[in-house]
């Protein structure tokens, strides 16, 4: 068998073996939570290093799947602690506040945090790390 009969066979083999292949790379989309079941989340928000003292956060559990879902807020306390209840699953999660009132790094800024069922314990980093 010469080298040019070779690539006659292997190379159709070849290219019809390339889609599916790829098909099984990173197709599937993430789980998104239709869960209607809450859950508590405790924390402080911390920026720069120094726990916030006062603001909002915010958590967000609104998908595709649950449009109608509303984003739920809380008072962060002069220590710079915060408890909040929100749907479980994921979650977009921001802070406004002074603490980073016309800081653009950091105003509007949008996390996501996965609420598990029960007690959760999260402080709110940033900048992000």
């Amino acid at each position: 068998m010469n080298r040019r009969s070779v690539f006659v066979w292997v190379l159709p083999v070849l290219a019809g073996l390339g889609p599916i292949v790829l098909a099984g790379c990173g197709s599937k989309t993430p789980a998104v939570s239709t869960s209607t079941t809450e859950a508590t989340v405790r924390g402080r928000v911390i920026v720069h290093g120094k726990p916030a003292s006062g603001g909002t956060v915010w958590f967000d559990p609104a998908n595709y799947r649950r449009k109608n879902a509303v984003a739920v807020s809380t008072d962060v306390t002069k220590e710079g602690s915060y408890e909040i209840t929100t749907l479980i699953g994921e979650n977009s999660v921001r802070y406004e506040g002074p603490a980073v009132s016309g800081d653009r790094e950091l105003d509007g800024l949008v996390q996501g945090y996965t609420v598990e069922e029960g007690e959760n314990s999260w402080d709110i980093v940033l900048p992000v790390q």
